[in-house]
């Protein structure tokens, strides 16, 4: 890692897939995720109610939030805070990250994130808004063009009374001429993140298709998991937990259904996991505690019964978001948890969360533990 901030800059325009993966439409793809990402940290933090995304003809792209995404400095000028982040400024491998700001996600470090989609920009052009006023500026190739200016108040009506918009065009010179952001990916990844934090509203417009699309999940997590369970004809309504152990947070939305379920699906630090993990590992251990539980509850002749994992997941549907302190990812794909800890503290709160959740539902009880596998005498 670069410790200078403008090699920093020069070291991701020379070697761009390094750091986004490729100049197609997968590397295109992800720097407008990383900028979605800001929203849904802020999103937490309660700074926005709404995030909206278009993608122009001409290849551009846009973000908006409706809020101020991280804490601002007081007698700090919001174009001039933005500003730091987009062009590396005072740029610290090492620096802790503000309260509130969001660390990274493609970078594990503070901020980086701002500058590496400006730094890939052949124009990128920033504008703030609060109190009533309005500014202003535009860079290319992550460095500044001219000085930051105000817009005359009204020139620009918002909804919000502080607010954020990020347009930048892809740089021609090192992205596919042919290659465009995926559309398809992107609603995946909107509709997502509506399920992290219920209520908040996730917009996305293409001009070239002519899509216009909304995401909103009232109840977060238990909301998407009805939609993915649908077909697996649900016997209650999702059981929903929250907490903590060790250093591992813990959302949990979970469904058995009498058809097949959907799995599990999860992320951690907002980056889904497709090939599982050891926090999916902890996920089937804390189910197989809290079922082995209930079984010796009912009576000490079920106790030494067994049931396999795929029995066990055959019929649940379970979406779960993980926050853990640093993600340790396996493997190049960096597509499977392999944190060490989350295995335990994932089983911890599953098995205590799942066997209170059994024994409060005598009335489901009995059909959960068939679906589940274990045959009832």
């Amino acid at each position: 890692m670069r410790t200078n901030g403008e090699e920093l800059r020069q070291a991701i325009r020379r070697r761009p897939g390094m750091y986004i993966g490729d100049t197609y439409g997968y590397g295109l793809t992800r720097l407008a995720e990383s900028l979605l990402l800001v929203g849904v940290i802020a999103g937490r933090e309660g700074r926005v109610r709404e995030i909206s995304l278009s993608l122009g003809e001409n290849g551009s792209c846009g973000v908006s939030f409706d809020g101020w995404p991280w804490p601002l400095p007081s007698g700090t000028s919001p174009i001039a805070d933005v500003g730091r982040w987009l062009t590396f400024v005072n740029f610290d491998r090492d620096a802790e990250p503000r309260p509130g700001m969001p660390r990274g996600v493609i970078f594990p470090v503070p901020y980086v994130d701002l500058g590496l989609v400006n730094a890939l920009a052949s124009a990128l052009e920033v504008t703030a808004w609060t109190g009533g006023q309005r500014w202003r500026q535009r860079f290319r190739e992550g460095l500044p063009q001219g000085e930051l200016h105000a817009v005359a108040p009204g020139a620009e009506p918002s909804a919000s009374e502080t607010g954020l918009h990020i347009t930048f065009t892809p740089d021609a010179t090192i992205f596919d001429p042919y290659s465009r952001f995926s559309v398809k990916w992107l609603k995946e990844r909107l509709a997502s993140f509506s399920a992290f934090h219920a209520g908040i509203s996730w917009r996305l417009r293409d001009e070239v298709s002519g899509l216009e699309a909304r995401y909103q999940r009232r109840r977060g997590l238990p909301d998407y998991c009805v939609e993915l369970s649908d077909s697996s004809q649900p016997i209650h309504a999702p059981w929903s937990f929250e907490g903590q152990a060790g250093t591992t947070q813990v959302r949990l939305a979970l469904q058995w259904g009498e058809a097949h379920g959907h799995g599990v699906k999860s992320w951690a630090n907002l980056r889904e996991c497709t090939l599982d993990g050891t926090h999916h590992d902890g996920l089937v251990l804390g189910l197989r505690k809290a079922l082995r539980a209930r079984m010796k509850a009912r009576g000490t002749e079920q106790e030494v019964l067994s049931f396999t994992d795929a029995s066990l997941l055959r019929h649940l549907t379970a979406v779960v978001e993980l926050v853990v302190p640093d993600t340790v990812w396996y493997g190049p794909t960096q597509e499977q948890l392999a944190n060490p800890e989350a295995k335990a503290d994932v089983s911890q709160l599953v098995s205590a969360w799942v066997e209170q959740a059994l024994a409060s539902h005598p009335d489901l009880e009995s059909r959960v533990l068939q679906l589940s596998g274990v045959p009832l005498s």
